[in-house]
């Protein structure tokens, strides 16, 4: 987000530049779809996000086309339902990263494949002949790889490219991609404009360097080096799915069997698998790396909820559906793990209890008698409310309770004081540097020598947490700004969870004096919090201290 708004202020579109510096970690077109958020919306957080919203929306109607094609209308409807409502969809539909879009165009780019192959048989019959892609489908076929490209580089053409070889080579009950010089020409020559053009336009401006960098760097050492997330097992995303693919992954097992035995989820299958072969062999590995082969396991479960059901299936849906009751229960039991000052209201505390509860026990019910479309509303309806409800009142309450926004407004009053002050932060449990970033355009030196700039002729700002602020005590003039309490971000996973949130303090400073009235009352009461928040804790330990232990 900061390199789309610095294009939208500075009004160059071609040289994406982070924190003030030129940034080639990614192509632009994500970066071009934010700055027009931006454009329309102006420069919060929220429309930044709307892209990436845009984005799983337009993955949903690509995934129901790609069913309608494969498969039959029941099934793509249901396909991308199940897509829809699968964790990790409901959870980066919201997050402004290129994922979504990356996911977006590879459906795409095998949807406009699968539609120039003409009809295909229901069954697993063989269909009469096949047809040659018409030129205007593979133009637009090129244009979409080139947006892949133009938005995570060469990943795009990998993925949607094993979907379009076994088109190719292996076709779909008897029916394969024919092409020809004509096709493949115009095809080259919409990638080469779209996917290729900014590349040159760089390369015309910097020279050949930003295009090693992110060929070499963002690629070649993701892929085999040991720079990001390395040494996971080579099974990684094959468990993650477990987990990312809720509630949905509970009936993948069968569904994928199921499917094998049919034309269009054979396909399907056998894509996600080739795709799953680059991603498990890269030495980098992330969860959301697996959003691109959602689309094809939601229509592969799409394709067993359309199905007529026999005893295996019914039961197999029943041990779903009562593995589900209790991951319904989950997150009502994880809010106790969590401070209360970090929680809403009671009335959505109350509220999440409830859904859980009634998610719960509407699968528990729906087991005794299991049918397709009781375990897709069960399942599906109960993921989405819960994920609402969370969305809509929990992650606003703790974003509230994180001290974010009073770090950037305090870091905004002082620059308006000393205009000059640089800001030097040393741990930044709550990652409030980039909301800084973000709403002041102030760049924080990450550093831990805080000694040094605390006793520096310039004037800096330090947010640090407590073991160094003590240290800087013996610092003449060192003021200090205002004391926080965070959740750190880093704990914010199930682990952390179960085991307890604990909270964590940190401290603002600054080594040059004020006379700012503001600045000078908000110190006092901060200071004034903080000895009543110990006096409080240390008559909770004497407390404590002075119960009788019980035999």
């Amino acid at each position: 987000m900061d390199v789309a708004r610095a294009m939208v202020e500075t009004g160059d579109w071609l040289v994406p530049r982070y924190q003030g510096q030129e940034f080639f970690d990614k192509p632009a077109l994500t970066y071009w779809l934010m700055g027009a958020a931006f454009r329309a919306l102006g420069a919060t957080l929220a429309a930044g996000r709307v892209v990436s919203a845009l984005g799983a929306l337009g993955l949903i109607a690509a995934t129901a086309g790609l069913g309608r094609r494969l498969l039959d209308r029941r099934a793509a409807l249901l396909g991308a339902f199940a897509l829809g409502t699968t964790l990790l969809v409901l959870s980066f539909g919201r997050v402004a990263m290129s994922d979504m879009l990356l996911s977006l165009w590879c459906t795409l780019a095998v949807g406009v494949a699968v539609a120039a192959i003409g009809p295909i048989a229901p069954t697993g019959m063989t269909a009469a002949g096949s047809e040659r892609a018409s030129p205007a489908r593979m133009a637009a076929l090129g244009a979409i790889l080139g947006l892949g490209f133009l938005t995570k580089g060469p990943i795009a053409l990998v993925l949607a490219g094993l979907g379009l070889a076994l088109l190719a080579a292996r076709g779909i009950a008897g029916r394969r991609l024919r092409l020809d010089g004509r096709g493949l020409a115009l095809a080259a020559a919409a990638f080469t404009v779209v996917g290729l053009g900014w590349f040159v336009a760089i390369a015309l401006r910097l020279g050949p360097g930003p295009i090693a960098y992110f060929f070499l760097r963002e690629n070649l050492q993701r892929f085999a080096g040991e720079t990001y997330d390395a040494d996971r097992s080579v099974f990684f995303y094959a468990w993650t799915y477990l987990a990312a693919g809720l509630p949905w992954s509970l009936l993948f097992p069968l569904a994928a069997w199921r499917g094998a035995r049919r034309p269009g989820t054979a396909f399907l299958l056998l894509w996600m698998a080739l795709m799953a072969v680059p991603l498990s062999l890269s030495r980098g590995k992330i969860d959301y790396y697996l959003l691109p082969l959602l689309p094809a396991a939601s229509l592969v479960i799409g394709a067993h909820l359309a199905a007529a059901w026999d005893g295996i299936d019914s039961s197999w849906a029943r041990g779903a559906l009562l593995a589900f009751a209790p991951i319904a229960l989950a997150p009502a039991a994880l809010q106790a793990r969590i401070p209360t000052e970090w929680l809403p209201s009671w009335p959505a505390q109350v509220a999440l209890i409830a859904i859980g509860a009634l998610i719960a026990l509407a699968a528990a019910l729906a087991a005794l008698r299991p049918h397709p479309t009781g375990v897709a509303a069960v399942m599906g309806g109960g993921t989405m409310a819960t994920l609402a409800l969370l969305a809509g009142a929990f992650l606003p309450a703790f974003r509230a309770a994180q001290p974010n926004a009073a770090v950037v407004a305090d870091v905004a009053r002082e620059r308006a004081w000393r205009p000059d002050a640089e800001l030097a932060v040393c741990g930044d449990p709550a990652r409030a540097a980039r909301d800084v970033l973000f709403q002041t355009r102030v760049v924080a030196q990450e550093r831990c020598d805080v000694w040094n700039p605390a006793s520096s002729h310039r004037p800096f700002l330090l947010l640090v947490p407590p073991e160094p602020r003590r240290s800087l005590d013996a610092v003449p003039g060192i003021r200090e700004v205002a004391v926080y309490r965070c959740v750190p971000a880093a704990a914010m996973n199930l682990g952390q969870i179960l085991a307890g949130l604990e909270v964590e303090p940190f401290v603002l400073l600054a080594n040059y004096p004020t006379d700012d009235p503001v600045a000078e009352t908000k110190r006092k009461q901060d200071r004034k919090r903080a000895l009543r928040r110990a006096a409080e804790e240390w008559e909770a330990e004497q407390r404590a201290a002075a119960a009788p232990v019980r035999p």
